[in-house]
């Protein structure tokens, strides 16, 4: 017999399952909690107990892809060029956060008062920005360089890049998504970078640019 923390789990992610049934066939803003509910065939009563709000569902939805992109980007091959994982992981990211509905989409449409979407986006961003520190990290290590603060800095720009080619790709591209093309002009832009990063990221500390005259709050943690 299931115990009792088997079937909340059980029930939670029959929850969260209706719920992006609903936000794939309906978009978000017209998806209500009762139509969760009614979708999962429970109470909203019962549905209030896990998800109180569709943001919490938004929450859950986040933090599921960047553990599933934290394992994808751990699990590369060791002998992968960097700038390859990095692309792979772009990929892998767009994917995960706009293979179903545009996430993005609804942070910048929403009535945002509390300033909940802005947290939640900025979470997402460190987050995922972690990722790519924790591949630049390894890649000082098999240099032989001891980790420092230019994994935070790479990280960031290639972040701000992500970003960046994303809001074209999806603006420009339209209709049927094509993994290869993406890939491709994930490439194109990092090519044109990619020189001067990797020169800064194996750069003996000395000589890297320091931090401490920045805004530290403006970078990820260098910590995965």
């Amino acid at each position: 017999m299931p115990s009792r923390q088997e079937n909340k789990q059980h029930m939670e992610q029959r929850l969260y399952d209706a719920a992006i049934d609903l936000f794939c066939e309906l978009g978000y803003k017209k998806t209500t909690l009762t139509d969760i509910a009614s979708e999962a065939g429970v109470s909203t009563r019962t549905l209030y107990k896990y998800f109180p709000t569709k943001e919490s569902i938004l929450r859950k939805f986040s933090r599921e892809n960047i553990l599933s992109l934290k394992a994808f980007a751990g699990e590369l091959p060791a002998d992968m060029p960097l700038k390859e994982q990095v692309v792979e992981t772009m990929v892998h990211d767009f994917n995960l956060m706009f293979g179903l509905f545009d996430v993005s989409y609804i942070l910048h449409s929403a009535r945002d008062e509390s300033g909940m979407f802005a947290r939640f986006e900025l979470e997402n961003i460190l987050a995922s920005e972690s990722i790519y520190c924790n591949l630049f990290k390894q890649e000082q290590l098999r240099r032989g360089i001891e980790p420092n603060e230019a994994v935070a800095l790479c990280a960031s720009i290639v972040m701000g890049l992500y970003r960046h080619c994303n809001d074209l790709y999806r603006f420009r591209k339209k209709g049927t998504f094509d993994e290869k093309d993406l890939r491709a002009f994930y490439a194109t832009h990092i090519n044109a970078v990619w020189e001067s990063l990797h020169r800064t990221l194996l750069a003996e500390p000395a000589k890297n640019a320091p931090l401490g005259s920045i805004d530290r709050h403006l970078f990820g943690s260098m910590d995965a």
